[in-house]
C-alpha cells in the first residue's frame, strides 16, 4: 500500500527519453527511459522494463524491472523482478529477487536500528524549501 505521507506524487522519465544529471525530490520516480547520474528521493524508485539507470540511487524503496548499474542505497525493500538486472554496490534492509533476474552486485543488508555511516543520509527536503506567500 502506498504511503502518501512520504510521497504525494510520481515523476516519470518516459520511454525514448534520456537525462544526465541529478534528481532530488520527495516524490516517487519512475524511469522508463535512460538516466545517468544521481537520484535521491524519500519516495520509491521504479525502473520499468525499458528503463536504465547508470549512477547512484538513494531511496526509501525500489522496484526494478529494467537495469541499473552503480550504487543503490534503499532504506526498506529492494525488489528485483524477473526482467531486472542489477550490477554494482547495494545496501538495503530487505531484498526480493525473482527467478530470472540478474543480480551481480556487492550487497549488504542493514540491521534494523543500526546506523551505517557509509549510507548517505536522505535529505529532509521540508527544511530546505523556501517559504513563499
Amino acid at each position: 500500500m502506498k504511503n502518501y505521507t512520504k510521497s504525494a506524487s510520481c515523476c516519470i522519465l518516459e520511454k525514448n527519453s534520456s537525462i544526465k544529471g541529478e534528481f532530488k525530490s520527495e516524490c516517487d520516480f519512475r524511469v522508463d527511459g535512460d538516466f545517468e547520474g544521481t537520484i535521491e528521493t524519500n519516495g520509491k524508485v521504479v525502473i520499468g522494463k525499458n528503463g536504465r539507470i547508470q549512477g547512484t540511487v538513494v531511496c526509501s524503496s525500489a522496484d526494478i524491472e529494467g537495469s541499473i548499474k552503480g550504487t543503490i542505497h534503499v532504506e526498506d525493500l529492494l525488489s528485483i523482478r524477473s526482467t531486472g538486472e542489477v550490477k554494482g554496490d547495494v545496501v538495503m534492509s530487505k531484498l526480493v529477487v525473482e527467478a530470472g533476474a540478474v543480480f551481480n552486485a556487492k550487497s549488504s543488508m542493514k540491521v534494523e536500528g543500526a546506523v551505517d555511516s557509509s549510507i548517505k543520509k536522505i535529505t529532509n527536503f521540508n527544511e530546505a524549501r523556501e517559504k513563499t506567500a
